[in-house]
């Protein structure tokens, strides 16, 4: 089965009227593929562009330039809170046992409107998300992501990521988020609920808070308004004296009394909001001591195992998969097309993680040395090279798949269709934000009515009430048409939208219920 891709989306100010597709075979599967882009390849060749939100970590993604500068907003911590909002309201207790209700789920995005969820941070970053939702990547992963990648890039430990969280409908009955001014006992309360114990709350607080800032725009409450200055321009009060670091420097004041000694949620002039205090407090500060004796390498296992343990925590019948690590050896792009003179070619690229070595690339018995681009990626992982190739697919034969080998590298072959299969073609198949048209090309004797072939459009479109898109699926039948290419017959298929598209939408060709092909095109252009 064969697999494609267009393009990733960037936020969607940059989205194009149009745009043509370019395809490739997912390895391992379509998900997988994508998340691992978004998790991998952070800056340079073929970046994802979904670590731009937190680079430098002190950045804000809703404001670029001098105003991102100078508001004392920072993304990363954003990403951490809408985490922690998503699933605090989970319920571990009440459904009976081994059963959860709420947690990582987006329906956060149903919330906004609770007091206990006042603020920018949850708008703001499903604003930045939206795009780089479609049929394969659930606005509920790319929060988990968020949290992941803003631990990572900022300082901390790689947190584990398992993909196949799968969005709310709706806003979760369960509410509940500690604030300010709650009160210990109902806070721990909360956590409990949602499977953390009273030092579960402590240190996921602590690790959470080790970047960012309150601010007194949107918490008057804790921050008084000297806090907005010319440079500091929505009043933000930090956490600890590195607030775009993830690091165990909020303890140390806290514990010694220097610097932000905590943050403004310890030291605020208003007592009542001083809930960080209040939970530290909760067992006579044995857990933030626990934590100061800590090495630095112990405080980032400890933060990593608490984040990844509630970025984990779904609603029960959510299966998570396999955590995600980066590929050694990844094929993007890798697709049969038609070439300028209408020929059939096997073109895609090879990206190689932590080296530049001599690669060789086979397919049936056609063999050839590759040629890195000179652009290189730079990711958290390691550099990365980017490795093209164009292969007539009359030197290919009837090859069902190709190989890559190189100097110090464990020889890996990944599957491909054969020609003879019916594909959804790259070059003739488009899509707008409104629209979107097709070719398929079967080999010239086959009969596609008689086959039982239709193409299953996936589009991301906006849905009432939150941010996060809804997936709308409609088959569409194929129409013969005059147009051949040498040995293959063209078929077409065209479906206009119903809403506005938010993000790429997905083709899937089916035979009788059966996959043979996937295409996703972008309307816009990011990553690869």
């Amino acid at each position: 089965m064969s697999c494609r891709l267009q393009q990733l989306l960037v936020p969607l100010f940059l989205l194009a009227a149009s745009n043509g597709g370019a395809a490739m075979f997912f390895y391992p599967t379509p998900q997988v593929s994508l998340l691992e882009h978004l998790l991998v390849d952070h800056w340079g060749a073929h970046a994802s562009n979904f670590s731009a939100a937190i680079t430098p970590c002190t950045n804000y993604v809703t404001e670029v330039g001098e105003p991102s500068r100078s508001s004392g907003r920072t993304t990363a911590a954003q990403w951490l809170r809408v985490a922690f909002h998503d699933f605090v309201t989970a319920d571990t207790t009440s459904a009976g046992a081994g059963l959860v209700t709420g947690g990582m789920d987006a329906s956060i995005g149903f919330e906004t409107a609770r007091a206990e969820n006042k603020g920018s941070a949850f708008n703001d970053s499903f604003t930045f998300w939206r795009p780089f939702v479609d049929e394969y990547i659930s606005m509920s992963d790319l929060i988990a992501l968020g949290t992941v990648m803003s631990v990572h890039l900022c300082g901390g430990k790689a947190i584990p990521y398992r993909p196949g969280r799968v969005d709310a409908l709706h806003a979760d009955s369960t509410t509940g988020v500690p604030e300010p001014e709650t009160g210990v006992e109902e806070t721990l309360e909360e956590f409990g609920r949602a499977g953390f114990n009273k030092k579960d709350a402590i240190g996921l607080t602590a690790c959470g808070h080790t970047l960012g800032s309150v601010h007194h725009g949107g918490f008057p409450e804790v921050v008084g308004p000297e806090a907005v200055t010319p440079n500091n321009t929505n009043g933000g009060s930090n956490f600890d004296s590195t607030r775009g670091v993830f690091d165990p420097l909020v303890v140390h004041e806290y514990i010694d009394s220097t610097g932000g000694r905590g943050g403004p949620l310890v030291t605020s002039f208003n007592e009542t909001s001083r809930s960080d205090l209040r939970l530290y407090e909760s067992d006579g500060n044995r857990t933030m001591q626990d934590l100061y004796g800590m090495t630095t390498e112990g405080f980032q296992d400890t933060c990593a195992e608490l984040l990844g343990r509630m970025i984990d925590t779904v609603p029960s019948g959510v299966q998570l998969q396999d955590a995600i690590t980066p590929m050694p050896i990844k094929p993007i792009n890798v697709t049969w097309d038609f070439g300028n003179k209408g020929a059939l070619v096997l073109s895609g690229n090879i990206r190689i993680l932590w080296g530049a070595p001599t690669i060789t690339f086979s397919a049936g018995e056609f063999t050839t040395l590759l040629h890195p681009e000179p652009e290189t990626g730079y990711t958290a992982y390691g550099d990365t090279y980017f490795y093209p190739f164009t292969v007539p697919s009359s030197e290919v034969g009837n090859a069902t798949s190709f190989t890559v080998s190189g100097d110090n590298l464990a020889a890996q072959t990944f599957p491909i269709s054969r020609q003879d299969q019916p594909f959804l073609v790259p070059s003739m198949s488009t899509a707008t934000r409104g629209s979107v048209s097709f070719t398929v090309a079967s080999s010239a004797g086959i009969d596609l009515w008689n086959e039982g072939m239709a193409v299953v459009v996936a589009a991301p479109v906006e849905q009432p009430l939150t941010l996060a898109p809804e997936i709308v699926k409609a088959a569409v039948n194929l129409s013969a048409t005059e147009d051949t290419k040498p040995g293959y017959r063209l078929w077409k298929g065209s479906y206009e939208m119903p809403q506005e598209v938010t993000g790429s939408i997905s083709l899937t060709l089916t035979r009788g219920g059966q996959t043979l092909d996937h295409l996703l095109l972008g309307a816009g252009v990011a990553g690869w």
